[in-house]
């Protein structure tokens, strides 16, 4: 089942609240319409826990999407669904960037999450991140399970042309789920001491804990 994840930057003249509220309800209701989704999540970023020297990435949301076959992912984005998508992001965005990834299909509602992105320090190996990722949670008390998201390599990025683009998007993106936000902030003490056997493969960690809005 395709998957695309996009970032999010909020618009600065704009509270946290407000962003929360625009995205889960004006723009949700637009992109319940868009054709060939199967499921749509939401991740609002409630605070960075772990930021590399390079510094984060600048992502204030995080969305993933589900399509039923890869034959529906292009007419979703070329519908007039996606049009009106388009024109309502400015109303609370400042830069947005996504690409197709490499993921498992939807699962069940993760509330919280800690989220760990990051880039390939040199080949990419996928397959010791998912072994990490297995591993870290076991060690983390009430974790529903992870997922691991590897961006497909030389894909063409979506971005807008009225909005800011992250020029080095996420090319991992590993999420932890949990039953409620103080499971989420439990597993994210201590992060930067939790990254043996990926230290040598990943670069520009940044890790974050979000609530997760199921809107399909």
């Amino acid at each position: 089942m395709p998957k695309r994840i996009t970032y999010l930057e909020a618009r600065g003249d704009r509270s946290r609240e407000a962003f929360r509220d625009h995205w889960s309800t004006t723009h949700a209701d637009i992109a319940r319409d868009l054709p060939g989704v199967a499921a749509y999540r939401q991740n609002h970023v409630l605070e960075s826990v772990h930021t590399p020297p390079g510094g984060a990435y600048r992502v204030d949301g995080i969305v993933e999407l589900w399509f039923a076959d890869d034959a529906v992912v292009q007419a979703g984005f070329a519908s007039g669904v996606a049009d009106r998508l388009i024109i309502d992001e400015q109303n609370f965005l400042s830069g947005l960037t996504g690409g197709p990834v490499t993921a498992a299909g939807p699962r069940g509602p993760w509330p919280a999450k800690l989220w760990v992105l990051a880039r390939w320090a040199g080949r990419s190996e996928p397959d010791a991140v998912r072994r990490w990722a297995e591993g870290l949670s076991t060690t983390y008390d009430g974790a529903l399970g992870w997922g691991v998201n590897v961006l497909v390599p030389g894909a063409e990025l979506l971005v807008r042309e009225a909005l800011r683009r992250e020029e080095e998007i996420p090319e991992v993106a590993v999420a932890f789920g949990f039953a409620d936000e103080a499971g989420a902030r439990r597993a994210a003490e201590g992060f930067g001491e939790r990254l043996d056997g990926v230290r040598d493969i990943l670069a520009r960690v940044h890790a974050c804990v979000a609530e997760e809005i199921v809107i399909i």
